[in-house]
């Protein structure tokens, strides 16, 4: 499986700020002289972690990340992690 090409799909989903390493910096894959963020594949597993875009529901989320890469992480399962969300700065106080 290309996991950059998994990455770069996630990241031209519309409801997605970002990819994510997580709290502690886990949720990455490991390739020859970099590390692809946002991305962990296991066995059977392929684990997409993402910043939302505000005002997005979690279901669109879900939905437009399946949708791009399901063709790609086929036979494995899909977890989609929400991390975040990318919260206007006028509305932090």
């Amino acid at each position: 499986m290309d996991v950059d090409a998994v990455a770069r799909r996630v990241e031209g989903c519309p409801a997605v700020d970002s990819l994510s390493s997580g709290p502690v910096g886990l949720a990455v894959s490991y390739l020859p002289g970099k590390r692809v963020e946002g991305v962990r594949v296991a066995d059977d597993v392929v684990e997409v972690h993402v910043v939302a875009r505000w005002g997005v529901t979690v279901q669109v989320v879900d939905r437009e990340i399946r949708g791009a890469v399901s063709s790609m992480t086929a036979g494995r399962r899909l977890d989609v992690v929400i991390e975040d969300v990318d919260v206007p700065a006028g509305l932090l106080r």
